[in-house]
């Protein structure tokens, strides 16, 4: 694979964290604050992780040393 292919894919990657980041904080806040359950928060938090950790890896599967 071409580097400016990987590089606009890593930034692509980056992008998609940066806004599940953003949603870390606002769903919690804005959206599930009337919820009482505990189970939509448990449920948003456990999406949240699993999307960032196979994105995390997806950033980190072309490195290598050049």
């Amino acid at each position: 694979m071409g580097n400016d292919k990987l590089k606009k894919l890593r930034l692509l990657y980056a992008a998609l964290i940066l806004l599940l980041v953003l949603s870390a904080l606002t769903v919690p806040y804005l959206m599930l604050n009337s919820i009482n359950l505990f189970r939509g928060a448990f449920l948003f938090w456990l999406f949240f992780a699993l999307i960032v950790i196979f994105l995390t890896i997806k950033i980190t599967t072309y490195w290598r040393d050049n």
